[in-house]
């Protein structure tokens, strides 16, 4: 009986420390998963097969023409022209691919919210809530171009491969290896545009 009661024991001894170990190898391999993801960026597991608009960006008219060559050859760009013409929709989704081609390490969005001053104090939420309805064109185009999940992915803090922040939030931020839109800039003051393209000058 007391031998039986010892195999027993050591038959539970043994499923518990294979049960630890099965445990301490499943949070290794999420601890493998997690620093992939944070290593490859686009190429992540999981996050490359989700649904993504790969297609050319291809001009419909001359000003595009301009512009995407602008884009692709010269660091600063001024666009104008009326809504609807394709100025947020071509910066956008020429931002998602430098970002998938890796030529940039992150992307900023930015455009004036109010012109009082930009408070958002009174709107419920954190920043980005606040922020979220003024950015929704910009998200749009990133989330087609992206994916949803590696866009969710590129949004959090510690990762910070896309950033969005009300114009007035820029100060102190640097813009180092960064496609940075500066959406609705006419609403921005003469002074603030100042100090944006100083700042971006030192990148």
């Amino acid at each position: 009986m007391g031998r039986q009661k010892a195999v027993t024991k050591a038959r539970r001894e043994a499923k518990r420390v294979l049960r630890q170990d099965s445990r301490s190898h499943k949070q290794r391999e999420e601890e493998s998963v997690t620093s992939l993801v944070q290593m490859s960026g686009v190429e992540a597991i999981g996050m490359a097969r989700d649904s993504r608009d790969l297609s050319p960006i291809e001009a419909r008219n001359d000003a595009q023409v301009h512009y995407l060559n602008a884009i692709d050859n010269k660091q600063l760009i001024f666009a104008t022209g009326e809504a609807g013409c394709g100025k947020t929709w071509i910066s956008a989704a020429k931002a998602a691919e430098a970002l998938i081609h890796k030529d940039v390490d992150r992307i900023i969005v930015t455009r004036p919210v109010l012109q009082a001053d930009e408070d958002l104090g009174f709107l419920p939420g954190d920043i980005a809530e606040k922020f979220a309805p003024y950015f929704r064109p910009v998200y749009d185009v990133l989330v087609r171009r992206l994916g949803a999940s590696f866009m969710q992915y590129c949004l959090r803090p510690e990762i910070g491969k896309v950033e969005i922040a009300p114009f007035a939030y820029m100060r102190g931020r640097t813009f180092e290896n960064a496609v940075v839109i500066l959406d609705e800039a006419q609403n921005v003051t003469a002074a603030q545009m100042k100090m944006f393209l100083t700042r971006l000058g030192r990148t």
